[in-house]
């Protein structure tokens, strides 16, 4: 018979009291807070109030709370049984956290640091990660090592003991690297027969020893994650980034959502790109922004506060994927909360609750897809896990300021999904899955459209662009011409000349005057079967990223003109906007998001506020009656016309975001 802990049987007759908070899933605004104790925390809970605490919830009315437990230091904020305490806790804040959480019908969640745990490794040697030359990592814990039988998983036990609703693992896929320790050098030569073991890129089977480690990560979060549903099947878990753009493969552990934290700057922008990213992966998700904008310059380290209308930004952007949104505001010292902040946190919940309607569960609509190549980036670093898809991330800002639907399909949904979007995207990856590659090809064949850019990529297409090449690709200062304007850029380019038939768009000109042209065309685009194939012969993505050059932006609109002539729908009238259009219970959700203010500066920390866009035109291709057009959340009626089967709506100017439901 399973005996039931103390604790655990005590919480339940406690929360008969209360109606039980939300699951994970059924969130969508939630606030994160933490501090990342340390040694030196000697008064934790010396100024912390259950009345502080009340009075935050009554005001912001979160879905669920994350707030400190462990962080990368390796010292709990509660006076923890297993594990480190800090210097000393006058109130036991985990406790109050749970209790009043509970008054309020809000769920609790954890901030934890897994993987990274500096005074774990500090007080116990042989469980860190072991680096190639036999030196000890000082702050990340090894996969294959005890720390996981004998901290995390009973620390993870304890808290769940506290009646804490779940985990957000902090510290993982991000803060991996190759572990040589014995253990996994050990199970690599006996699973595998490898005895010399590679410790440079250019070593046999070096890539083959990533991939290991790869695999080691996940068996560690497996043991884990099915340790704590094992002992509490109620306790909901994720590892933070887990199977996101840092990990981009199909989820096979049974994590209960995904998540991960948007931070540094230009946050708008990357919410827009990470919430792509996790929103086709099967899994219930969220994606939390910081609340203040931070510096990660070495001579540099500043925070600043955001401004509530950066924070309706970035919470537009994560929104409009279907996902849910938390912020992050950081505790005082002794882990008590900072009551200015509540107002602000307030306007922010206002904003997402008011869209969450019209946000949560919708699907995107398949217009383009843009290819994450999972098999070219590993291919191209020996990273086991984390930042390495800047590419992608400028491809889709470039995209998106052309005010294209975009979604990101990784390798594992590529093959599966192509048929559905009338356009696939391939942007500057080389070394693809040739198996993959030959299915595009197929979809091609059989009447899809596929635009691959960036000089080195477009190599492993020759055969198929109706061009001939000239040389190979070469890194220049060069200009782009087209449509009476000249942008320069400074990137790989490859010279083609096309063949007949095939169509050119822009030309390369060695100067910024249209009397010396190269002759070679920016973009082509040629038949292949049924579809189309383009190319654009230049990497334009990091350019843009740093240029933020409109000619970019017009050539790319132009090629995807002639692939995609007649998309489901287009906004114009302004610059400075993002869409996406979903689909929600028979209702289409065209979601409009003002991208205007500092956010692309990284001499900006704050905004306060941004112009309005001027009156939008929206034209929608439905392809059936459409009975009403309603803006929202404001529930105004909007006017339309209809011409030869397109339907025409003026948007009034959008001050953050809006959002137009299309009922039929």
């Amino acid at each position: 018979m399973k005996i039931i802990p103390l604790a655990i049987l005590a919480f339940a007759c406690f929360t008969q009291l209360y109606s039980q908070p939300k699951k994970r899933s059924d969130c969508f605004f939630g606030i994160h807070m933490d501090f990342h104790a340390t040694a030196a925390d000697n008064e934790i809970g010396k100024t912390f109030t259950a009345e502080t605490i009340d009075s935050f919830l009554t005001a912001v009315k979160p879905d669920f709370v994350q707030v400190d437990c462990k962080g990368h230091p390796g010292y709990t904020s509660y006076p923890t049984k297993v594990g480190s305490q800090t210097g000393g806790y006058t109130k036991d804040i985990l406790k109050i956290w749970r209790q009043v959480t509970l008054k309020h019908n809000v769920a609790l969640y954890v901030h934890y640091s897994g993987l990274k745990d500096i005074k774990a490794v500090r007080d116990h040697p042989n469980w860190a990660r072991v680096a190639e030359d036999g030196s000890l990592d000082n702050e990340n814990t090894g996969y294959m090592g005890a720390y996981a039988d004998s901290l995390l998983i009973p620390q993870l036990k304890e808290l769940a003991d506290y009646g804490v609703n779940g985990a957000w693992v902090d510290g993982e896929c991000w803060a991996t690297n190759l572990d040589y320790s014995t253990a996994m050098l050990q199970k690599f030569t006996t699973e595998l027969g490898i005895a010399n073991i590679p410790k440079l890129p250019t070593d046999p089977h070096y890539k083959t020893f990533v991939e290991f480690n790869r695999t080691a990560f996940r068996q560690y979060l497996r043991k884990y994650v099915d340790a704590i549903h094992a002992y509490n099947p109620g306790f909901q878990i994720t590892s933070n980034w887990s199977y996101s753009s840092m990990m981009p493969e199909p989820v096979d552990v049974n994590v209960d959502y995904l998540s991960g934290d948007v931070a540094g700057q230009n946050c708008v922008y990357n919410a827009a790109f990470q919430a792509r990213c996790l929103a086709l992966q099967g899994k219930p998700w969220d994606l939390m922004s910081w609340g203040f904008t931070y510096s990660f310059e070495p001579d540099g380290n500043l925070a600043g506060p955001k401004s509530l209308t950066q924070l309706e930004q970035e919470a537009a952007e994560i929104t409009a994927m279907g996902g849910g949104y938390q912020s992050y505001f950081t505790q005082n010292r002794d882990g008590s909360i900072k009551p200015w902040y509540f107002p602000l946190m307030a306007k922010l919940g206002s904003f997402c609750r008011a869209r969450q309607p019209f946000c949560k569960g919708a699907q995107a609509i398949p217009q383009i897809g843009l290819w994450y190549s999972t098999h070219s980036v590993r291919n191209q670093t020996s990273q086991v896990y984390g930042w390495n898809s800047r590419q992608l991330e400028c491809n889709l800002s470039l995209l998106m300021d052309g005010h294209h639907n975009v979604e990101i399909l990784m390798d594992h949904q590529l093959g599966k999904k192509i048929d559905q979007y009338p356009l696939i995207v391939m942007p500057e990856w080389t070394g693809l899955d040739t198996a993959l590659q030959a299915r595009a090809l197929q979809y091609v064949k059989q009447g899809g459209n596929l635009l691959i850019t960036g000089a080195e990529a477009v190599a492993a297409f020759e055969p198929f662009l109706g061009v001939t090449f000239a040389g190979t690709a070469v890194k220049k200062d060069i200009y782009i011409g087209f449509n009476n304007q000249l942008t320069v850029i400074k990137a790989p380019v490859q010279a083609v000349v096309p063949k007949a038939g095939t169509a050119a768009i822009g030309q390369f000109y060695t100067t910024d005057d249209f009397r010396f042209g190269t002759g070679n065309p920016v973009a082509t685009i040629a038949s292949l079967g049924k579809g189309k194939i383009a190319a654009v012969y230049v990497n334009m993505g990091n350019a843009y990223y740093n240029y933020m050059a409109s000619g970019y932006v017009n050539i790319m609109g132009a090629v995807i003109e002639q692939l995609l002539p007649n998309p489901k729908i287009k906004v114009t009238g302004s610059n400075y906007i993002h869409t996406a259009l979903n689909e929600k219970d028979g209702k289409w959700y065209v979601h409009i998001i003002n991208t205007a203010g500092g956010h692309f500066n990284n001499k900006v920390y704050e905004y306060d506020s941004i112009p309005a866009t001027a009156t939008l035109n929206l034209q929608i291709n439905a392809g059936k009656p459409i009975k009403k057009v309603v803006l929202q959340p404001a529930g105004t009626t909007l006017g339309f016309s209809i011409k030869n089967g397109m339907v025409y709506v003026k948007i009034p100017p959008v001050k953050v975001a809006s959002i137009i439901e299309v009922a039929f």
